[in-house]
């Protein structure tokens, strides 16, 4: 998808190795299925991986992930959907796990502002490596019009929320925000002319760009917890028409486990799928646009094959 790195490029491969797994378990936020992808990990490092440098390094990326979505799933109260709610604490109510922070379907609002919060970090930290990038290569006005002047719309936008809502810096925010905001747009069009203005509302859908760590956190959530639901009104259904009580609730018990295992099977893989693809667009869509360059062949050092090799005494 991209050229190697330039020489004097900054490398974004640790950034994507440290941030990768992590916004992967954001969308997983489950401890089941963190526990399942990692122990699956595990298992092709120790095997096939042993054998392929591929299967190895997939391996390794999918430990982390793992264990990031156990982690997000203790803090969010995901285990299987509402497993726990459902069939363990039925009488408990609004049980949570011990280790619950936030409850994602009890304050969405909360995850929400996590993760746009998390989406300008991450868009800030491509614009910084952006700057460093364009000044090394003494592409002054790129930079200007491509990195800076987003972190100067931020500023601004800074002053002028925190003189609404502080009535004593009113007059201070206003001021330094409305000057922010008259900067912003004599470089965007200084830089990129009247179209630059334009890239005001690709700012800003980067950023909203990173909701969607909300809705798969969710969705994972809602659909392992739909699954709960069909396999227990099914198990209710079946034991009810059977007139031997015996049977009836034999019979139920199957369906509910062949709905229960196989619904969360295929919400399993659903989500690591959609997990893997949204984190890499957040990476190679959002956070990369912001510096990568490219555009080089891959370094290879000076070096010669000596076909004979004399030794002085």
């Amino acid at each position: 998808m991209y050229a190697p790195v330039r020489y004097r490029e900054v490398d974004p491969t640790i950034f994507l190795c440290l941030l990768f797994p992590f916004i992967f378990g954001f969308f997983l936020t489950d401890i089941v299925y963190g526990t399942v992808f990692a122990l699956a990990g595990v298992l092709i490092v120790r095997g096939i991986g042993k054998t392929s440098s591929t299967f190895n390094s997939l391996g390794w990326i999918m430990i982390p992930c793992g264990v990031w979505a156990i982690i997000l799933g203790l803090l969010t109260n995901g285990f299987l959907g509402d497993f726990f709610q459902r069939f363990i604490f039925k009488d408990v109510p609004n049980f949570v796990l011990p280790t619950t922070l936030i409850d994602a379907f009890a304050l969405p609002q909360i995850v929400l502002i996590i993760a746009i919060g998390f989406g300008v970090l991450h868009i800030n930290m491509g614009l910084i490596i952006g700057i460093i990038n364009k000044f090394r290569y003494g592409k002054m006005k790129e930079a200007l019009g491509e990195n800076i002047v987003w972190l100067i719309l931020e500023v601004g936008l800074i002053f002028l929320v925190a003189g609404f809502m502080i009535p004593a810096i009113e007059m201070i925010g206003m001021v330094i925000g409305g000057a922010c905001m008259v900067a912003v747009l004599a470089i965007l069009l200084y830089s990129n002319g009247a179209f630059g203005l334009m890239e005001i509302f690709s700012y800003m859908g980067n950023i909203l760009s990173y909701a969607r760590m909300l809705a798969l956190c969710l969705s994972t959530a809602g659909i392992a917890m739909t699954v709960n639901i069909v396999a227990e009104m099914l198990y209710g259904i079946i034991a009810g028409m059977i007139p031997v009580p015996a049977i009836g609730v034999a019979l139920g018990l199957i369906a509910f486990l062949i709905i229960f295992i196989f619904g969360h099977i295929a919400n399993f893989l659903m989500q690591i799928i959609g997990g893997f693809i949204n984190a890499m667009r957040l990476h190679f869509v959002e956070f990369f646009s912001q510096f990568y360059m490219g555009g080089h062949n891959a370094f290879k050092p000076f070096s010669s094959n000596r076909l004979i090799t004399k030794l002085k005494k």
